[in-house]
């Protein structure tokens, strides 16, 4: 993809392309930063205990020739995680969607009068920066919007998503007409409903070590005391034993797309690489710096090798359309995922102690 180098739109100020990992906390990063408030991303993911584990089966159409298939995620507190960043450094964040596309487009008019960068969601699949298939929708993706030429034309601020690990950050034209499409897509299963964060910055503070602690121990709590199997440690488990299921679960062509996907959701899907586990490890390494507490090193340590055997799962199914020794590479899966709950478990143990 062939980014354009010099644009007609230029950035309001203070508005960076930064480079980064995950779509959500890139994009609030950028917005901080416009405001002053310059965190990392891996301490605005941490802070809103953004990391976590799931094993969920989406149920297909048959009618449509859509089977089912199998989403393992390493994102955490997906509906709170917003609201939880916003508490934990002052800040007011307040997610608003709405039916009319007038409407969001007028608010967001308003705000490029005023050079203020909003933050939005939208569609991968109907963004002008991206190639992906016709068919691919994924309305949960955020970027912000930066820049206004007074007419149709926006500026768009995004990153890289054919990579694993630190994606490059670039600027992008995007029409109203586009902008249009992309916020109001009605495709499933995360339709993005116009939706944009408003901030109120006035109360910013840099994250304490109660703001850290508290974000530790929510995710202590989710991935030790799960509501539903699918999820935490819990949740882990059972995807190494599910793993073994699959080749009778699923054609072989659906056993190799969800092989697949496995690749996708851990290394490149705005993980970070290592389902968003080497984020986790550096926010720890950042948190043990501001709390002088040295012992979260410890911990960081093994969230980061917990990260790279993650990794070697995903890489294990990254050329799966064409392997020739599937069964095997499953059995091995299994085991990499039996491993990584055991280090997960020692893990959120060892923290409960460290910040108790």
């Amino acid at each position: 993809m062939d980014k354009i180098k010099t644009q007609e739109i230029k950035p309001f100020s203070n508005c960076p392309a930064l480079d980064g990992y995950h779509c959500q906390s890139n994009s609030l990063a950028k917005i901080y930063h416009h405001n002053n408030c310059k965190l990392s991303e891996d301490m605005l993911l941490g802070l809103g205990a953004g990391m976590g584990f799931i094993y969920w089966t989406i149920k297909g159409n048959p009618e449509s020739g859509i089977s089912d298939y199998v989403f393992v995620g390493g994102r955490g507190n997906t509906k709170n995680y917003f609201d939880d960043v916003g508490k934990r450094t002052g800040v007011k964040i307040e997610e608003i969607s709405t039916s009319s596309e007038r409407k969001a487009e007028k608010l967001l008019l308003e705000k490029m009068q005023k050079e203020d960068p909003v933050m939005v969601f939208g569609d991968m699949g109907f963004l002008p920066w991206f190639e992906l298939p016709e068919d691919y929708h994924f309305g949960g993706h955020t970027f912000v919007v930066c820049g206004y030429n007074g007419k149709d034309t926006l500026l768009g601020s995004d990153m890289e998503q054919k990579v694993s690990g630190l994606k490059k950050g670039f600027y992008y034209p995007i029409t109203l007409d586009q902008l249009r499409k992309t916020r109001g897509s009605k495709f499933k299963p995360f339709p993005p409903k116009n939706t944009y964060l408003e901030f109120e910055f006035s109360n910013f503070h840099m994250p304490r070590k109660e703001d850290i602690y508290s974000s530790i121990n929510q995710t202590i709590d989710i991935m030790l005391n799960p509501p539903i199997s699918n999820i935490g440690v819990r949740g882990i488990i059972k995807t190494a034993n599910m793993l073994k299921k699959w080749p009778n679960m699923f054609s072989d062509y659906d056993l190799r797309m969800n092989l697949f996907s496995l690749y996708i959701f851990i290394e490149i899907g705005g993980t970070g690489g290592g389902c968003f586990r080497y984020i986790y490890s550096r926010f720890l390494k950042e948190a043990s710096e501001i709390t002088k507490n040295k012992k979260l090193n410890a911990a960081s340590n093994m969230i980061n090798e917990s990260g790279r055997l993650f990794t070697e799962v995903g890489l294990l199914f990254k050329d799966s359309e064409t392997l020739k020794d599937i069964d095997n590479r499953i059995g091995k899966a299994s085991g990499l995922f039996e491993e990584i709950a055991i280090k997960e478990e020692e893990t959120y143990h060892l923290l409960s102690d460290i910040i108790e």
